[in-house]
């Protein structure tokens, strides 16, 4: 792998196993038409390629090495799951009125696994990166902003294609993140607000942190952890996190595996998760 790989190199992937009409019922900028991908023709998008096993490229992967597609407690057998995605947002800082804080970096993977099932992504968040956030995530303004870095208007339709591709015919997506209701969807509604664009009515969101709490209480011993951060519920479940978390692929990766052992405790069926689901026209406004 070269040590840069192009964001359009990327974007004509999605491109090839996407036909473009599939946006045109949702992708819509300010000036009120479709999204054209050609008109991202004259911009060419790099991030850096780093052989280090935490680097983080704007790119589509494989599948996760050790996820399973996941398996619900079935309740009849026709039921046929839709596309669950787990998601993580890495950003500039928290939700505030000013709205002033951005996504920088954006990680999914699809649980039904296969080819170019993982997505990620570097953002320019067109501001700068408080030192404080920069500590804990590790993403610094140098970092993210720069010309070869998509922004999120630049990344949008390219999303919308990429999920599209992904999603199973008459079946809604559900994105799960761990503090999604108020934090990771509300940031991903604000990115799609500031470009004027709805989110897709059959997009939901699951917040994996209300569904731990509602797994039994362990007994009260020091081994046992309580706490429901997705650090303890690794740790509750003996999932080994070999790199640093606060990246979104690392936590995109834990949490897929947090939520197969979730769903299996609750002994939730597909039905019982989408009763858990938030419609994305909840986190956006005017909607």
């Amino acid at each position: 792998m070269s040590s840069l790989l192009r964001f359009s190199q990327l974007r004509n992937n999605v491109w090839s196993s996407c036909p473009t009409w599939l946006l045109m019922q949702h992708a819509w900028l300010s000036h009120g038409k479709s999204v054209d991908p050609r008109s991202y023709e004259k911009r060419h998008f790099t991030t850096r390629a780093q052989e280090t096993a935490s680097s983080h490229t704007t790119g589509l992967a494989s599948s996760i090495s050790g996820i399973q597609p996941l398996k619900f407690q079935q309740t009849s057998e026709h039921e046929q799951s839709g596309t669950i995605l787990i998601f993580d947002t890495e950003t500039t800082g928290y939700l505030n009125k000013n709205k002033d804080n951005r996504i920088v970096e954006l990680a999914l993977c699809d649980l039904s696994g296969g080819k170019n099932s993982t997505f990620e992504t570097l953002i320019n968040p067109e501001r700068d990166i408080p030192k404080v956030v920069s500590a804990v995530n590790n993403i610094s303004t140098s970092l993210v902003c720069r010309p070869d870095v998509p922004r999120f208007a630049d990344l949008l339709p390219l999303l919308l294609a990429y999920v599209r591709s992904r999603q199973t015919p008459g079946k809604p997506v559900i994105w799960v993140a761990h503090k999604a209701k108020t934090f990771d969807a509300p940031f991903l509604a604000q990115e799609f607000d500031r470009c004027k664009a709805q989110m897709p009515e059959d997009w939901l969101f699951v917040d994996s942190l209300c569904l731990a709490r509602k797994l039994p209480k362990l007994p009260k011993t020091e081994e046992n952890i309580h706490g429901l951060t997705l650090g303890a519920l690794s740790k509750r479940y003996g999932i080994c996190v070999e790199n640093p978390a606060h990246r979104a692929m690392q936590d995109v990766t834990t949490l897929c595996h947090v939520f197969q052992k979730i769903i299996s405790d609750l002994k939730l069926s597909y039905e019982g998760l989408m009763n858990e689901a938030t419609k994305a026209s909840d986190f956006q406004q005017g909607s």
